[in-house]
């Protein structure tokens, strides 16, 4: 959705605190000295009606030193009798932090007329010395708006806008048209505006409207007009640049009747799921010729999807839209077209997601530091990383570039496990970074890179020489092979909400490894995985992994791919015998994704 941005009043606040000195003082070399004064850049209001009188513009100050004490606070900055002009406070000379907000309030929750404001600054302050500090305070919460035109209103009974929020607890608020109570005021968080209104004919009508990318400091200014004949909830978006305010526009049907409302797309990279619904019906209405229609947003001609290709169940109506093009912005609405009527829905924009591919996926680049090999450019940071750097203290590299064995190209990546004076080194290759050795007990990694593309498979190659299980104890409770039997590799993939600080040791602020459910961890949107414990024979096999979803409306934020040679390295437990050659991985898109 494009955004508008608005200026907040700004209220900038000079503080300068005071004990018992003034400006004609002699100033002692022992300490130092802050002063504090107010300098008001625009006007902070708030309207009777505010929760518990509360006041924007009532300051609470505090002043702490480098231990986080507070060494001086006020609740009242303003009308602080103490804090006259010209005054200054006697400290210590050191580093401080002032921090100014609205007082009696955090913010958190929502309300009418309750801007929460918020600022802090730091300042060194020396010997003999009077330090000067200042903080300017900015609306820290968000603002809402609601117009209801004249028009409108000569045209409606009655109508509220009624806003929520996407943050678990916040109290939804409701504007109703004859009724101005103010502005509304929102912690930060995705808002969603519910239009309820009816004509004078006591004909209904509803629409919703997602505002997303929400900041701290926005003003959404929200109008409702009179839609043309035919068209309803049109939106429109006013762009004023200096004053950092959204102002969206919405028309709705002076007459009642039928109702349309297109929703927001779940858009992959070349599907879409499409949802819409019946907002309002009149008394001959025939649910056979409600119609979706769809463009490239800047194409001229609309497509039309027939009502027998689309999902209808009660008022709702979803569509599956494929063969689109990543990366491409569309728009979509719904028609209900007769003879006598034609009725559109606002148009509902959506973009396609980009297909993002695996950096250096073919493991042709490789370079050493300080004994590690490492698959990438050293330009490029570190998307790929291995064991390496444990092992490297040891045994050197474990997982290598090998350009005597590849399936296409100059090289593959080698992963040979080895055993490492003391302990099995588990020749692995992941995305993510080598944190660190715990001793010898383990060490700490993060998985995952940055990704937010969402595709359906890993595919690629590999070649696996399995050795015999010669090192380590058999680990209880899991389905690890016995001593004796074939070691076997693994290669799983997840598409995750966060980067995973994983160790195979315990390590304050990390996960153990072999703990985590990829099954069921609320933070993997999508998982697979290959285990293999026969030999390759020298031959390049096909590595396919479907990702099966968990949300098929959770994007990720982070990409782990994690191979192995030995599945249960992380026990130290496997054959210090077994290499697993990988190369050309990709990742597929599709139109049909698994879902669990």
């Amino acid at each position: 959705m494009k955004k508008i941005f608005s200026l907040i009043t700004i209220l900038a606040v000079t503080l300068v605190a005071a004990s018992c000195s003034s400006d004609n003082d002699e100033l002692n070399a022992e300490v130092g000295y802050l002063k504090l004064g107010i300098e008001t850049n625009g006007t902070l209001k708030t309207r009777a009606g505010a929760p518990n009188g509360y006041d924007a513009t009532q300051l609470y100050v505090e002043v702490k030193n480098a231990a986080d004490e507070v060494v001086y606070s006020t609740d009242d900055f303003a009308n602080d009798e103490q804090l006259s002009a010209g005054n200054y406070l006697t400290i210590a000379p050191g580093q401080y932090t002032v921090v100014a907000h609205s007082n009696n309030w955090d913010g958190s929750g929502s309300g009418f007329n309750t801007p929460y404001y918020y600022g802090e600054t730091t300042v060194t302050v020396k010997t003999k010395t009077v330090t000067t500090a200042k903080v300017t305070c900015t609306l820290a919460n968000v603002k809402v708006t609601v117009n209801f035109s004249e028009e409108f209103r000569e045209s409606f009974a009655r109508a509220t806008s009624t806003l929520e929020s996407a943050i678990s607890g916040v109290s939804s608020q409701t504007f109703t048209m004859g009724s101005d109570k103010g502005s509304a005021y929102f912690p930060v968080g995705d808002l969603t505006a519910f239009l309820s209104v009816f004509n004078k004919s006591g004909q209904g009508y509803s629409h919703m409207q997602e505002i997303t990318g929400v900041q701290a400091r926005d003003h959404y200014i929200i109008n409702y007009t009179v839609a043309a004949k035919g068209y309803q909830g049109k939106v429109t978006v006013q762009v004023d640049p200096n004053t950092n305010t959204y102002t969206y526009t919405f028309e709705v049907p002076r007459k009642g009747g039928i109702g349309l409302a297109a929703y927001s797309a779940n858009a992959w990279s070349t599907f879409a799921t499409l949802e819409g619904a019946v907002t309002a019906k009149k008394g001959d209405f025939d649910q056979s010729n409600i119609k979706l229609q769809w463009k490239a947003e800047n194409a001229t001609d609309w497509t039309e999807v027939e009502n027998s290709a689309l999902t209808i169940n009660g008022d709702d109506i979803s569509y599956k839209l494929t063969n689109l093009t990543p990366g491409t912005k569309y728009v979509y609405r719904l028609a209900y077209l007769t003879a006598e009527d034609e009725v559109f829905s606002a148009e509902s924009e959506f973009t396609t997601e980009t297909q993002t591919a695996l950096y250096n996926s073919s493991f042709e680049n490789w370079y050493s530091e300080e004994r590690v090999d490492i698959c990438g450019n050293a330009a490029d940071g570190k998307y790929w990383n291995s064991s390496n750097a444990g092992a490297a203290t040891y045994i050197g590299s474990v997982t290598t570039k090998d350009t005597s064995f590849k399936h296409s190209g100059n090289s593959s990546a080698r992963l040979a496990t080895a055993w490492a004076v003391v302990k099995l080194a588990a020749a692995s290759l992941f995305t993510g970074d080598f944190i660190g050795l715990i001793g010898t007990k383990g060490a700490k990694l993060d998985w995952g890179v940055p990704f937010t593309s969402r595709p359906t498979a890993l595919k690629g190659y590999y070649s696996y020489v399995p050795g015999t299980i010669n090192r380590g104890t058999q680990p209880s409770g899991t389905s690890a092979p016995a001593k004796g039997e074939n070691d076997e590799f693994q290669v799983f993939c997840a598409l995750v909400t966060e980067q995973f600080h994983v160790a195979n040791a315990a390590a304050s602020g990390y996960e153990m490894t072999t703990t985590i459910d990829w099954e069921n961890d609320p933070r993997v949107v999508a998982y697979g995985q290959y285990t293999q414990n026969t030999s390759s024979n020298g031959q390049w096999q096909e590595l396919n992994i479907p990702l099966k979803y968990h949300s098929t409306t959770t994007k990720p934020t982070h990409l782990i791919i994690v191979c192995s040679a030995s599945k249960w390295g992380d026990y130290f437990y496997g054959s210090d015998s077994s290499v697993l050659n990988i190369d050309d991985f990709e990742l597929v898109y599709g139109d049909n994704p698994t879902v669990q």
